[in-house]
């Protein structure tokens, strides 16, 4: 996510006529603040749940561009953030009261057991990946524990545009998990840079409303 907000995309308030799945709980929300629509993505999923849970996987910074502040912020979420980068781990400093931070490399850090001590749920409603490089993002999913723990929803970042090599080894991955890939190839203006999901065990409908391809990431939750 790069810093300051830059290339980042916005919901607004009348988004919400145009959303194809309308959570009553998104009637009045005006803004958020991911790079690309991942926290509306999150909310259409769950239904715009009060109290939900998360993993985030490369916090960057607290707030701007952040996948998760608007869930804790407006609909009270709680989980725990990774992120390794000094300076913006410490932004992060007494920002973030439903969120815990780990200052830590993403590879190593025990997930299961965070869960436990956080008393977060096995099954959390949101998992957010994103890394730098992409490469590094492969290798840290092929570790997580996706046998262990599931999630509602998954939002993936693999900068396909960088053209870095195994760009689409986590589709297996997810798949091999019970995750139906509704986002393909999704861009933010000329970067193809995610790819989102949705576990098997979340209603079809709302798996099919979704269904988008090659386009810009509001377009996969917005009927325009």
């Amino acid at each position: 996510m790069p810093l300051h907000g830059s290339n980042q995309t916005n919901y607004i308030k009348k988004d919400y006529q145009f959303l194809k799945v309308k959570p009553e709980g998104m009637a009045g929300l005006k803004k958020n603040y991911s790079q690309v629509w991942q926290d509306i993505f999150a909310l259409v999923v769950n239904d715009a749940k009060k109290d939900g849970t998360f993993i985030e996987i490369g916090g960057a910074q607290p707030f701007v561009g952040n996948n998760t502040w608007l869930l804790e912020k407006e609909y009270n979420w709680r989980g725990f953030s990774v992120e390794l980068d000094e300076e913006l781990c410490l932004m992060w400093q007494g920002e973030r009261h439903n969120t815990h931070l780990f200052f830590d490399d993403a590879g190593v850090v025990d997930y299961v057991a965070a869960c436990e001590k956080f008393g977060l749920p096995k099954h959390l409603d949101y998992l957010s990946f994103d890394l730098e490089p992409p490469a590094v993002t492969l290798e840290v999913l092929k570790k997580f524990p996706l046998d262990e723990l599931s999630f509602n929803c998954v939002t993936y970042e693999h900068d396909a545009y960088r053209q870095w090599g195994d760009i689409f080894g986590h589709r297996k991955i997810f798949e091999k998990h019970g995750y139906d890939r509704v986002g393909t190839n999704i861009k933010n203006g000329v970067c193809t840079m995610e790819e989102w999901y949705i576990h098997e065990s979340v209603d079809q409908s709302i798996r099919d409303a979704l269904r988008s391809e090659n386009c810009d990431a509001y377009e996969v939750v917005l009927d325009l």
